[in-house]
């Protein structure tokens, strides 16, 4: 908060003894604020002693003495005293003159900010008046004078939530033009930090960046305080790298020079621990809120909020009781900063409720809300949003206590107020929505329940696709997660007895279609793709298409009245992003491949299928159970997986197969044993395959999409003892992720142009130990004289050249064939599926990669007109298995990387057999030009001279349809 000197107060007519000695004590107290505030503060008092006592003569302004001994106690942290010497200022002068004259503008400016900083809005707001009528009468024609007004009128209304007011005063403030360079950078941070606080976060972003072009250089203060506020938008936008580098920068800078100013300290410790808080590091957040604690101490306005950070930290800790104390102490500091009618202080308290709640002290608890409850309703009213969260805690409450009628009727209020004040797609009102649908499932209304469920889904996913795109990678998979868990709650219900023949199962079908594979979303390789392009307005297009993607995720969480006062349409903005979308896909392909976010029904896939050809979902599901049991909700999913497929046929026939799990570890340990020992399996077909088999028909191609277990059987090999006969007779197997893929299938003709890799050399990789793999060199080496005989463009590498480095420079080949170790790691407590899987190459002496292609940095490959990639390490097929997903593996990466069709193993089976089935499959890709055509030729051929069952059916071909 700035502080203002009074104008023109300190005139000097005459000197005697006595006035001597109160300069003297004033130039004493000036000299030693800084490096000695003790001292300071002793000169200070001894000053104000003497002025209150009569001591100091008149003629040298005892208002002016006033003031200025008010700024130092105020600079040595002295407030009460400092409020007491303006305010004795104020009265010196009001005695001889009116309360409006020209010699008070600068002490109500300096009460207004003083009364602010002791969190005292209306006496603020008073004396900021008073400025403001001395401004008008005395300096109507001083255009500097009124921009300080403006300026103190600006920042005043954001801090007590007028943003519309704010943002008047500072432009007007700005259109003034008469100011220094610092009080421009001053108009320019607070201009974006209002923006900001308002919610028009573009706005604020171009402000802000103004205001770091205009500081940098010349005012290392305003620089650094512009930063801090830039971070804090770059939180709110989601872009986390950002925010950090700053925010470390500024810390670094500031520890330097600042160190002892707390002020300056603040802001860039709170701003790091909000940020590591959302990163869900709390162990940063904590010991950086520990810090900003610290270095704030016992400032009245600012422990409040910092106290109330740290408990949500512990409450997520699951420190419980160090949160109580923290809710506790700052509900009593917004009390008597604010009063009980204050948000902060209801927030406080709620949070203080939510811990009692926590700890079964539900009597509590509810007292707390309930009191919440009716602050809301005095401080926003019965139609706001605040009010409608108040009635969901209560509700949920009231659950707890079994009083099932009156919590049902409050969670329809609150859901009938969300709807109305936040949308259908804000979170806060999709999760009113999940918690009827629970009290539905406790009452036993489970159509209700699912109607909820399904209702709230619709409006999930369909927020999810518009706001993945401006999302980063681990807030993608933490907002997936929780889509994933409500997913598989509605199936369970979807799917339970005979409603896995109605709408509800068909809608569960289409909610798994629209989001498998959604996490494998490549937005790191499009946006360095098209920033890459030569194409100026392709570049323009796409940062236009990223801010209104972005501003269409901030309007989902803005209430109507507020969309509805910054004039902001959903519907107008959906438009806006899908035409972006439409536009950038017909000029850039790799844009096409990603940006397929419209919500899509089972019967488009039908509708795309050819003759005697099916699409089979198998969705793994759990079911899920709650009840109140002694006023605890007890909830949760089963351990048991349960089966689910769906046949779709090419005439809109949606056939849904339940399948017995019972058999399923058995007949699982059956099929791995065949194929170990070379014998035929008289049992995984009739578990896994007959129940589909049956329903089946004439068709003979198959496109499967797998979950769970499926994701480690081919179904090529499971055998009808019947029949005598193996699946691979009567079908044709192509993998895919989702069903989806199968709508936006191109015909690319197979380019002549092939990088293939084998045995890479292992050394230098380090923390494995990994033999090398001389049959993966002549496997290689194999193909690479099948193609050459064709003229085709051949590179192949061997040890230290199959390099990461080498496959990072591809752009577009038309096949990668890698023969090399892969990798999974199994740790259950391996967050990042991404990271878990790769592949084994050399590592270069002067790169920085490691030698390890991870899944991640595969999806990031350009592959966009690749049609083939070939992973004949081992088992590259399996990767870590997650319910709703599919494999979180090497597969899908090189497929959202652009290629057509990717090639892997289930099993190792031995370098000949490997080597022998790979030749065949080049020849039959010489011959068909098509990979999916090739491989049940190659198959076919293999079979008649190798009838073992693990080589013949140890390959799986992945498509895109």
């Amino acid at each position: 908060m700035f502080r203002i000197a009074a104008v023109g107060l300190i005139l000097i007519l005459s000197f005697h003894s006595s006035g001597q000695t109160c300069l003297q004590k004033l130039d004493s107290a000036n000299y030693f604020k800084y490096d000695y505030p003790l001292k300071a503060k002793f000169y200070a008092n001894s000053l104000l002693t003497d002025l209150d006592s009569g001591n100091c003569v008149t003629e040298i302004g005892l208002a002016g003495l006033y003031n200025n001994v008010g700024l130092v106690l105020w600079e040595v942290n002295d407030r009460q005293r400092s409020l007491t010497a303006f305010q004795n200022a104020i009265s010196y002068e009001v005695n001889n003159q009116d309360s409006i004259q020209k010699d008070l503008l600068g002490i109500y400016y300096n009460l207004s900010a003083l009364y602010q900083e002791l969190g005292k809005f209306n006496e603020a707001g008073k004396y900021l008046d008073l400025a403001g009528r001395v401004t008008e009468r005395a300096y109507a024609d001083d255009p500097k004078a009124q921009v300080r007004y403006y300026f103190a009128q600006g920042v005043y209304h954001r801090e007590v939530g007028n943003f519309e007011e704010s943002l008047d005063a500072l432009n007007q403030a700005i259109e003034l033009g008469s100011y220094n360079d610092s009080i421009r950078m001053s108009l320019q941070i607070e201009l974006g930090t209002t923006f900001r606080d308002f919610g028009d976060l573009g706005r604020s972003e171009t402000e802000l960046l103004k205001a770091v072009e205009m500081a940098k250089g010349k005012n290392e203060i305003q620089y650094l305080r512009a930063i801090d506020r830039l971070s804090a938008l770059k939180i709110e936008q989601g872009e986390y790298s950002d925010s950090e580098n700053y925010l470390l920068y500024n810390l670094e800078q500031k520890e330097e020079k600042y160190n002892n100013d707390p002020i300056v300290m603040l802001e860039t410790l709170n701003g790091l621990s909000g940020l590591y808080y959302r990163l869900n590091d709390l162990k940063s957040a904590n010991d950086y809120m520990t810090r900003a604690l610290d270095v704030a101490g016992d400032i009245r306005t600012i422990r409040p909020y910092m106290i109330n950070n740290l408990g949500t930290i512990y409450k997520r800790q699951g420190d419980i009781e160090k949160a109580e104390e923290c809710f506790k102490e700052s509900s009593q500091g917004f009390l008597g900063l604010f009063g009980s009618m204050n948000p902060d202080y209801a927030n406080s308290l709620s949070n203080l409720a939510s811990i009692y709640k926590e700890k079964g002290d539900l009597g509590k608890a509810l007292d707390l809300y309930m009191k919440v409850l009716d602050m809301d309703k005095v401080i926003y009213g019965t139609e706001h949003a605040n009010y409608a969260t108040s009635l969901n805690n209560v509700a949920l409450l009231y659950l707890q206590f079994g009083n099932f009628s009156l919590a049902g009727k409050l969670l329809q209020d609150a859901k009938r107020i969300r709807a109305h004040t936040l949308g259908n797609y804000h979170p806060l009102y999709i999760k009113t929505v999940n918690d009827l649908g629970l009290y539905y499932m406790i009452v036993k209304d489970y159509q209700s329940a699912m109607e909820s469920f399904d209702h709230a889904l619709d409006a999930e996913i369909k927020h999810m696709q518009d706001i993945f795109p401006v999302l980063t990678d681990k807030q993608r998979k933490l907002y997936f997660d929780e889509t994933r868990y409500n997913i598989e709650r509605f199936c369970s219900l979807a799917f339970k007895g005979d409603n896995i023949y109605t709408e509800y199962a068909e809608n569960a079908l289409n909610h798994f279609l629209n989001t498998r594979g959604i996490l494998f979303y490549a937005s790191e390789k499009m946006r360095r793709l098209i920033q890459n392009s030569d194409d100026s307005k392709i570049k323009r297009d796409y940062n236009t298409w990223r801010e209104k993607k972005y501003s269409l995720a901030q309007a989902y969480l803005l209430t109507e009245e507020d969309r509805i006062k910054q004039g902001i349409s959903i519907t107008h903005l959906e438009e806006e992003c899908a035409q972006l979308e439409k536009d950038l896909a017909r000029k850039f392909k790799v844009f096409a491949d990603q940006e397929r976010t419209t919500y899509h029904h089972w019967g488009e896939i039908s509708n795309s299928l050819g003759d005697s050809t099916a699409m089979i979902d198998v969705i793994q599901y759990r079911n899920y159970t709650i009840d109140v049991i002694d006023e605890e909700i007890e909830q949760g999913f089963e351990d048991q997986s349960r089966y689910v497929a769906f046949i779709i046929k090419d005439d809109s026939t949606f056939i849904p197969v339940r399948l017995d799990v019972d058999q399923f570890d058995k007949a699982f340990a059956s099929y791995r044993n065949s194929l170990k020992f070379g014998i035929k399996d008289k049992l995984s077909y009739g578990v896994f395959w007959k129940p589909l088999d049956e329903q089946l028909g004439d068709i003979n191609k198959i496109y499967l999409s797998p979950d769970g277990i499926f994701h480690k059987l081919n179904p090529v090999v499971f055998f009808d003892a019947s029949t005598n006969a193996y699946m691979a007779d009567k079908y044709n197997i192509i993998n895919i992720t989702s069903g989806k893929d199968l709508l936006y299938r191109e015909d690319q003709s197979l380019v002549t142009d092939a990088k293939i890799f084998g045995n890479p050399d292992f050394s230098k990789i380090e923390g494995y130990s990994l033999k090398q793999l001389p049959g993966a060199e002549r496997e290689a080496s194999d193909i690479s004289e099948i193609l050459d005989v064709r003229r085709w463009k051949t590179e192949t590498y061997y040890f230290s050249e199959a390099t990461e480095d080498k496959i990072k420079s591809f752009s577009n080949p038309g096949i990668i064939h890698i023969a090399t170790h892969g990798y999974f790691i199994e740790d259950p407590n391996h967050t990042d599926p991404l990271h878990s899987s790769g592949l084994f190459l050399s590592k270069s002496e002067s790169s920085e990669n490691d030698g390890l292609l991870s899944a991640y940095e595969a999806m990031n490959l350009v592959l966009d007109e690749t049609n083939l990639v070939v992973l004949a390490a081992c088992e590259t097929g399996l990767g870590k298995v997650q319910n709703g997903e599919g494999v979180f593996g090497l597969q899908r990466s090189f497929l959202v990387a652009g290629s057509q069709n990717v090639l892997l193993s289930l099993v190792k089976i031995n370098d000949q057999a490997a080597r022998n089935f790979m030749n065949l499959f080049y020849k039959q890709l010489l011959v068909e030009k098509d990979p999916q055509q090739a491989f049940f030729n190659a198959r076919t051929e293999f079979r008649k001279i190798d009838s073992n069952p693990y080589n013949w059916g140890a390959y799986i071909l992945v498509s895109k349809g």
